[in-house]
């Protein structure tokens, strides 16, 4: 035989067997996946579910949503509203559920169980199933399958496990599935998730609200403080003001991380509104509630009420649903905070930084800003040739980034410092300039005054062109002082 047949004969018989292997493997893939699917207790995606019914010791528990896109309500027990994260992770738990053993040789019993005939099966726990739920879904076009109801029923303990007695703990439990035939074994894991109760499947979260629906919110306490705050539109963009008790400009950071503190916020314990009346209220601390929040949307609308009720063990507020969740006491400051938490204490707000370039001292000592560093004005360029002409002043960089962003710790308003010679401003101690190399745009002028009472980490600070005073910490003093005169701070010396 020519070499060339003999080539051809051996290239032909490695394709049949390479072909074979492919063949086999394809084979055994498609295997290893229906037995994968098969060894599922139920068959389904749990995108597709729209309604889950079970019953359990604890009660019947319905929920049910319009899609697989909406949330789940709870239509049984009515009223508390659900966990969302619990019902979907009690769905992935069923769809997830495997059986170790089918027992075809008990297939009357589990047709009977089927049947709603739960006493055929007693010897296996079914008299009184630990749990039996009914799932019904949607049609899905994608995998081919019809709107239908699934089921499962979970019996007892099989015999077979860890410990003796009372401490015997089984691995595995009976159950019967409308797929499959005769009794499964499956894992007792999935016993655990469907033994839960009521307050395992009802929402625990106290603010029920979108952060960006709220356009005011109304805060009172019982020593009197009335706080009022509005979403307003100005140039353009949703701002907060403080309206109640006096209108003032609100800071939009802290009042968006406020109102979500509360749609973060999870009940430690829930007393259902059942169990709720006019007798039991003081209990709770809401006979009469140390705060109440009413938060309200577009046209005035009461999205949602929440009354604090502080007792010696906990702090008791409302829930959306009318139940009461308690928390830790010590939440209660932040929750129900002053004016200062909410309004805008930043020193040079309304000021654009992008605009800076010039910082003036008190003495008259200039530095200019030029790329990303800063350099003292009128300093004598260096004669030494191994020595660079200017040497950036890195105090002047971050005393500047430093002040973008500086918050007072309180502010006093227009009413309160009329007479600035109280505050040492009438005469500045010290102070500073911010100003720009166009000369065109505005400068601003910050002028620093006496330590404040009872206060001495803190100073008093103005700046020129607006009427409030405020409240400061004075580390940064230290920093204009070497920028200033090269030695300590004048509130250091006092």
């Amino acid at each position: 035989m020519k070499s060339w047949v003999k080539l051809a004969a051996a290239v032909a018989v490695g394709a049949a067997v390479w072909g074979g292997l492919l063949l086999d493997q394809h084979f055994s893939e498609k295997e290893q996946a229906s037995k994968k699917q098969e060894v599922k207790a139920l068959d389904f995606e749990t995108k597709d579910v729209l309604k889950i019914s079970m019953q359990n010791k604890n009660g019947k528990f319905v929920f049910q949503r319009d899609s697989n896109t909406a949330n789940w309500k709870m239509t049984e027990p009515q009223g508390p509203r659900p966990d969302q994260d619990s019902i979907n992770n009690l769905v992935s738990a069923i769809q997830s559920t495997t059986f170790e053993q089918q027992l075809e040789d008990v297939q009357k019993t589990a047709d009977a169980i089927k049947a709603d005939n739960l006493a055929a099966g007693k010897d296996y726990g079914f008299e009184k199933p630990r749990a039996s739920i009914a799932l019904e879904l949607s049609e899905n076009k994608e995998s081919g399958t019809k709107a239908r109801t699934l089921k499962l029923w979970l019996g007892g303990d099989v015999g077979i496990g860890s410990g003796a007695g009372a401490a015997f703990n089984a691995l595995s439990v009976y159950a019967v599935a409308t797929d499959r035939k005769g009794l499964l074994v499956v894992g007792h894991s999935i016993a655990s998730t469907v033994e839960k109760d009521l307050k395992d499947f009802r929402s625990k979260v106290i603010g029920d609200f979108s952060t960006t629906e709220v356009k005011e919110f109304l805060l009172s306490k019982n020593d009197g403080t009335q706080l009022t705050l509005n979403k307003v539109s100005e140039n353009g963009q949703n701002i907060w003001k403080v309206s109640k008790p006096k209108e003032i400009k609100a800071d939009n950071n802290q009042v968006g991380l406020y109102l979500d503190s509360f749609t973060r916020l999870r009940a430690d314990k829930v007393t259902e509104s059942a169990s709720i009346s006019e007798q039991n209220k003081a209990a709770l601390g809401l006979s009469q509630p140390n705060a109440t929040l009413i938060l309200k949307g577009e046209g005035g609308k009461i999205i949602q009420t929440i009354q604090m009720g502080l007792t010696k063990e906990s702090l008791y507020l409302t829930m959306a649903d009318g139940a009461v969740g308690s928390v830790e006491l010590s939440k209660f400051a932040d929750l129900a905070p002053g004016l200062k938490f909410f309004r805008d204490r930043r020193v040079l707000s309304g000021l654009v930084f992008n605009d800076i370039s010039v910082l003036k001292t008190k003495s008259g000592k200039t530095y200019q800003k030029e790329g990303s560093s800063w350099y003292q004005i009128g300093v004598a360029p260096s004669t030494d040739p191994k020595k660079p002409n200017k040497v950036a002043v890195d105090d002047a960089r971050k005393f500047v980034e430093d002040w973008e962003f500086a918050t007072a710790e309180d502010v006093l308003d227009a009413d309160q410092t009329i007479n600035l010679s109280a505050f040492g401003l009438d005469k500045p101690l010290t102070g500073f300039t911010f100003a720009s190399t166009d000369e065109k745009k505005q400068k601003f002028d910050v002028l620093v005054g006496n330590r404040v009472p009872k206060n001495e980490k803190a100073v008093y600070v103005k700046r020129a062109d607006k009427p409030e005073v405020f409240i400061m910490e004075t580390k940064w003093l230290d920093v204009l002082a070497r920028l200033d005169q090269g030695g300590e701070s004048p509130q250091a010396k006092k």
